[in-house]
């Protein structure tokens, strides 16, 4: 059996959807499992023993359809008996109709039971529903349960060693590594500068440490911004400029931290990836259950505005809270977190 794993656009979204690939790998070793991913997002998949092989396509910014057509009859060449679409949208739905493939399976819509052999009705109201229900395609195409938790980032000796040997270089081995998720992807879903800078005072004060900041270059205007905030005994065990070339080495540096704290996205994901432990400060407007895997209070722990004022919510889901997410993120003050955040840093440390 030849199996074609579909999942578009972001890097959390790309590395939960290997949960797939490794779902059949482990029952189904012998089967050839290729991926079909954004090229920017390769590197959170590279060396994964779950996947046979990477098949690179981005999105086309002219003539879409005719692109999204032409590139799915391109994949008949593959010969594909299966194809799993965990994105669910045209530009992916369309390669995988036009893949050939006798089995087409992706989530059930009302346009997609004519596109696809078999759709998946996402179970509700589950913990941690982002793995969940890409683990739901995965045993619609195996008839069977997954005993698959979390994806797995795998690096390799070398990529280690480089990582070990720069931090030897350029920080003290023997002090605490806390990577710092200082800024989201975007202002919604980033914790205000203020707030920020009075989170890191609060894990400076806990003993001896290196804070190494994690931004993308054109957030560095916002990094300093929350830099200048802090205390200038914090600033003193910030690592502001510890600077990696690529993701891979981010990921191979991230892989020798002690913990990363901050902003929920795609650098605590990867950090749970490599057993790295996590404190995640939710955005208001993001589904905590849907992607706080693996919390147990202890190394992998979240906080979210519901937690501590649900009249809020009064029951309804965060996303339609999306509009009001910056006014909603003053509410979140490191008050509400302290204690929390104390007890993880502290055990971190010891």
């Amino acid at each position: 059996m030849k199996v074609l794993v579909i999942q578009q656009k972001m890097i959390g979204d790309v590395l939960a959807s290997t949960v797939i690939c490794q779902a059949i790998k482990e029952i189904h070793p012998d089967w050839e499992v290729h991926y079909m991913i954004h090229s920017n997002t390769k590197p959170v998949v590279e060396n994964n023993p779950f996947i046979d092989k990477i098949v690179l396509f981005d999105s086309p910014k002219k003539n879409a359809l005719t692109a999204l057509i032409r590139f799915g009859k391109q994949l008949k060449k593959e010969h594909y008996d299966a194809v799993i679409d965990a994105y669910g949208k045209w530009e992916s739905i369309l390669p995988a109709f036009f893949s050939g493939a006798k089995i087409r399976i992706g989530n059930k819509k009302w346009y997609t039971k004519i596109l696809f052999t078999q759709t998946v009705v996402p179970r509700k109201n589950i913990e941690g529903s982002a793995i969940a229900h890409r683990l739901q395609l995965a045993e619609a195409l195996l008839n069977t349960k997954s005993t698959v938790t979390f994806p797995k980032i795998f690096l390799a000796e070398e990529e280690i060693f480089t990582a070990q040997k720069s931090i030897e270089e350029r920080l003290s081995p023997a002090i605490p590594k806390i990577m710092i998720s200082v800024l989201g992807s975007g202002a919604d879903k980033s914790l205000p500068s203020k707030q920020m800078a009075q989170t890191l005072d609060i894990i400076a004060r806990q003993g001896e440490m290196e804070l190494l900041f994690n931004f993308m270059p054109n957030q560095e205007h916002e990094a300093k911004a929350i830099y200048d905030l802090c205390l200038p005994e914090t600033r003193q065990k910030i690592v502001f400029d510890f600077y990696t070339k690529g993701l891979r080495t981010f990921l191979a540096v991230l892989s020798q931290c002690d913990a990363l704290i901050g902003n929920e996205g795609g650098a605590v994901n990867m950090a749970k990836a490599l057993n790295i432990p996590t404190f995640t400060i939710f955005s208001p407007w993001i589904n905590k259950s849907s992607w706080n895997m693996l919390s147990d209070d202890q190394n992998h722990v979240a906080v979210h505005l519901n937690d501590y004022n649900p009249e809020i919510y009064n029951g309804e889901h965060p996303k339609k809270f999306k509009s009001q997410a910056l006014e909603l993120y003053k509410k979140i003050t490191p008050d509400l977190y302290q204690a929390p955040l104390i007890s993880f840093v502290k055990r971190i440390i010891s």
